[in-house]
């Protein structure tokens, strides 16, 4: 807060989004089963919980990043690019503390290289398959809720992602306990309000449907000044033997997030009476995320776009991305899945490919089998991106596969000059041979036939500086 000498103008200025650096973030919460695990102290958290921020080299020079007290030279000048993340503006010793943020800073950079769009995750660990091979974007009409109407919010309770009320499995005894005496216990009155309005609109249709049955006359309409006390009482003793309809009644008056729990009450459902089952909420399993759930890192809607290559035009399939083997497959040490890493994410391998390799000599099974001494780095592999994937505590899962044309691999390995099986200069020396680029069919272009091979004089590199 300003001091009071400090005008309100001024005042208002200090607080403003323009000369004041936005809360943090609050930490993922621990993991129960962490105690027993090893985890690196310098690893990088999953996402940034502080604000990034740069100056130009002509500031940072001078130590000026903008801040009250200059940042000294001896470290920020060491850091390849001018990024800082303040952890605490004035400490007890009057310094600022602060880190470089170089790691989340230009893992977004690269991630925004990949160009690929965010989707919904799966509902279950079995389904994310499924979803990478047909993905859904977060920002279709029937995900991308974030106004809705009272009434709206039953309809398409298993599909939005935003609730007012917590996620139960999330929480913690104390939590939970506190939760209940803050905000559920004081609307007791307004709950059995809601209970009754339920009551009175089962009771219209019930008594409408008698009424067809029996060819009378249709009933007007029951209110729930029309329920006597008796009725009621009995009411509530009947939904709380049918713990699935209890349930639903309670999260729907409280807008709960979803809990994927319906199939465990199935025994005890009541005979006799309907129940409307939908699909399961993406959310169900590990909770609604805090924030949108594109997280702000990729605003595609679709996969659905042209690559254009300099010389081949349109291209037909996007480009492949080069990954690192960070741990390939060793089976007596436990490691049946190697680890792979594509722009600073652990990529996802579908399963119907993760059985390849096992047992045959190819360049691919080698790369994921062994570990790569001689060259710098690792082994390096190309594969294709499916999808990505937010999911509850902030984790981006990429989804990837083996790369389904050759002929993709290899424009990507010309355009980084990368000739390790002699392709591109064995159609140097032979001038004549030409082959077909994989190229969009729909591209005015496809009709033409170009050579498998680029130049300096292709790319514009071989000009004379005028």
């Amino acid at each position: 807060m300003a001091a009071r000498s400090v005008s309100p103008g001024a005042a208002l200025l200090r607080s403003s989004r323009m000369f004041s650096m936005p809360n943090p973030i609050p930490a993922t919460g621990g993991d129960y089963s962490s105690a027993t695990k090893h985890h690196s102290a310098s690893s990088t958290i999953p996402y940034p919980t502080h604000l990034t921020v740069t100056t130009p080299s002509t500031s940072r020079v001078n130590g000026d990043w903008g801040f009250k007290r200059p940042l000294p030279l001896k470290t920020t000048t060491k850091q390849t690019l001018p990024l800082v993340r303040i952890r605490q503006m004035d400490s007890t010793e009057h310094v600022t503390d602060f880190q470089s943020a170089s790691d989340h800073t230009m893992t977004l950079k690269k991630f925004q290289e990949l160009n690929l769009p965010i989707s919904v995750p799966p509902a279950r660990v079995a389904d994310r398959d499924a979803v990478a091979r047909h993905p859904k974007s977060v920002f279709e009409e029937d995900r991308d809720i974030t106004a809705i109407e009272p009434e709206q919010a039953q309809s398409i309770e298993n599909k939005r992602w935003k609730f007012k009320g917590p996620w139960l499995a999330g929480m913690t005894d104390g939590q939970f306990k506190k939760w209940l005496e803050k905000n559920v216990r004081s609307r007791r009155t307004e709950f059995r309000a809601f209970l009754k309005e339920i009551y009175a609109k089962e009771l219209t249709e019930e008594r409408r449907s008698q009424a067809i049955q029996n060819t009378q006359p249709v009933p007007p309409d029951t209110t729930a000044s029309d329920i006597t006390d008796l009725q009621f009482v009995d009411y509530l003793r009947d939904i709380r033997q049918d713990r699935l309809l209890l349930f639903r009644h309670v999260s729907r008056f409280l807008d709960l997030a979803p809990l994927n729990t319906e199939p465990l009450y199935m025994d005890a459902m009541k005979i006799n009476r309907s129940q409307q089952f939908d699909k399961e909420s993406p959310y169900g399993s590990n909770g609604p995320p805090t924030t949108h759930p594109s997280a702000g890192l990729s605003y595609l809607r679709t996969f659905s776009f042209t690559d254009n290559h300099p010389i081949y035009g349109p291209q037909k399939y996007h480009p492949v991305v080069k990954a690192r083997v960070l741990k390939p497959r060793h089976v007596p040490t436990g490691v049946h899945e190697p680890y792979i890493g594509i722009a600073g994410f652990i990529a996802d391998r579908p399963i119907d490919q993760r059985t390849l390799g096992h047992g045959v000599q190819s360049l691919r099974g080698n790369a994921l089998s062994s570990l790569e001494l001689g060259q710098r780095g690792g082994a390096k592999l190309y594969y294709k991106l499916d999808t990505a994937t937010i999911d509850s505590s902030g984790k981006v899962h990429i989804a990837m596969s083996d790369p389904g044309n050759p002929m993709a691999e290899l424009v990507v390995k010309e355009m980084l000059g990368e000739d390790n099986a002699g392709v591109y200069m064995q159609a140097l020396q032979n001038e004549g041979s030409v082959a077909e680029v994989p190229r969009n069919p729909r591209s005015s272009f496809s009709h033409r036939r170009a050579p498998l091979f680029g130049s300096k004089e292709r790319y514009g590199l071989g000009r004379d500086n005028m």
